[in-house]
């Protein structure tokens, strides 16, 4: 059966795909510019870190002593002021008010000395306090706060500091471990107050985890690959993934289904060092690899990847709900990530006041993508995948729905038929009552 949308693309359907055909090659990078766009920024300096406590409040750091604020969602920026003109290595807050930062003294040029400076804020960086790290021979490349009181901070060479009293005083914790490697740590973060993660290595020696479960007086150091990870995310109790890699071999992840007890390698096929990871929601995750995104659909079982808008290089992806993110980078580069016009969920209270089938996410895909669609009255729905023969390939089960938002996903390695789904150009129908729509989608392997 051939939807009946398509008679009416045929007069144009040649010309459509002449333009789809010469723009094969390219299409990803199309699709990159569709959820994520450039953003103006007050800044051409590196920005190597994003950090946002909500919606509205964010932080991004960066080279010379940059950190840049907004407080109302991205639309404006304030550049605050520091008294550093060293990297800002990594930001972190609690809230809207407390934060912390790291920064190397590189240039002691008035009695200081090397090491890592910290800095404070209690007015969500309106004003920045700072405080060599007491010992000089640390240079840290991570703080993480569980409270106003509670933190952690680490680096080269791989030990992990632990306060009570807010930064006033650090303590060394006791890292057990089976090998004789001391490797940095890059990245913390805690799943409560007592369980918490670490990533870290060494290029061309090791990846190393670390983790904690009693609030991280004690780590267990394990070696589970053989790159540096630069950044982790936790899923839940039993789900982490960290990203790393390095120039020679490319980008890597590690990852867990059972909190750590096991750890699987494997290769992201990107040339270039993860250095950010964030997942946008439950299963959507996010890497950020210089001119390339790295995504997932499926909780990180497969990754699939995009340039960015224009290719700029990036550094840091995070997002603050899963309509809205950030990526920082080079050249004092911002990317938006919003949705909000393309994106919907099943089950929420947003009743639409029209039937909309959405273009599917993402496009370019290989092998699986999400097909979104408002509903408006209650009626049976039919969702059908068509090639460009107008035979049908594949059909989701038609049952009746009430008005709403829905999501779909469309794997192209499932098909009922047995056969395998080549590359090209295909056809997704809604059908909803009398209403009905037609989008196209490719299929890029």
């Amino acid at each position: 059966m051939i939807p009946h949308n398509l008679f009416k693309l045929k007069p144009t359907l040649k010309f459509f795909l002449r333009i789809l055909i010469s723009a094969f090659i390219i299409s990803s990078q199309l699709f990159a510019q569709d959820f994520w766009m450039n953003h103006p920024s007050p800044t051409n300096q590196y920005l190597s870190k994003c950090f946002f406590t909500d919606n509205m409040n964010g932080w991004i750091s960066g080279d010379s002593g940059v950190i840049i604020h907004t407080s109302n969602g991205g639309e404006d920026w304030v550049i605050q002021n520091t008294f550093t003109s060293s990297s800002i290595e990594e930001i972190f807050f609690i809230n809207n008010r407390l934060g912390w930062a790291l920064s190397y003294e590189v240039f002691p040029d008035s009695g200081s000395y090397l090491g890592t400076r910290v800095f404070t804020t209690t007015n969500g960086g309106e004003l920045w306090s700072n405080a060599m790290f007491p010992d000089s021979n640390y240079f840290l490349r991570t703080i993480y706060f569980r409270d106003s009181l509670n933190g952690f901070t680490a680096g080269s060479p791989g030990k992990i500091f632990k306060t009570i009293d807010g930064g006033r005083r650090w303590t060394q914790t006791e890292i057990d471990s089976t090998s004789k490697l001391i490797l940095p740590v890059a990245e913390i973060k805690f799943l409560n107050s007592l369980t918490g993660y670490a990533s870290g290595g060494f290029r061309d020696i090791a990846g190393s985890m670390w983790k904690t479960t009693n609030g991280g007086s004690n780590w267990k150091v394990t070696i589970v690959g053989p790159e540096p990870l630069n950044d982790l995310f936790i899923n839940s109790s039993s789900k982490i993934i960290a990203v790393g890699g390095d120039f020679e071999y490319g980008s890597s992840y590690v990852k867990t289904t059972n909190a750590g007890a096991v750890w699987t390698y494997d290769t992201l096929g990107i040339f270039g060092v993860a250095k950010g990871i964030d997942f946008r929601t439950a299963g959507e995750g996010w890497i950020a690899i210089g001119e390339k995104f790295s995504y997932t659909l499926d909780t990180g079982k497969t990754w699939a990847s995009i340039f960015t808008p224009d290719s700029v290089r990036i550094e840091d992806v995070c997002f603050t709900d899963s309509a809205h993110g950030w990526a920082v980078g080079y050249d004092g580069v911002i990317l938006k990530y919003d949705n909000t016009k393309s994106s919907v969920s099943s089950g929420t209270n947003h009743i639409p006041n029209s039937f909309t089938l959405f273009q599917n996410f993402p496009n370019p895909f290989n092998p699986v993508t999400t097909i979104n669609f408002d509903i408006h009255t209650t009626s049976v729905v039919s969702l059908k995948i068509y090639d460009m023969l107008g035979k049908e390939i594949f059909k989701f089960d038609e049952e009746k729905k009430l008005p709403g938002n829905y999501s779909v996903t469309f794997d192209a390695t499932l098909n009922p038929t047995g056969t395998i789904i080549p590359s090209g150009i295909y056809f997704y129908e809604l059908r909803s009552g009398d209403m009905s729509e037609v989008k196209k989608m490719i299929l890029l392997k």
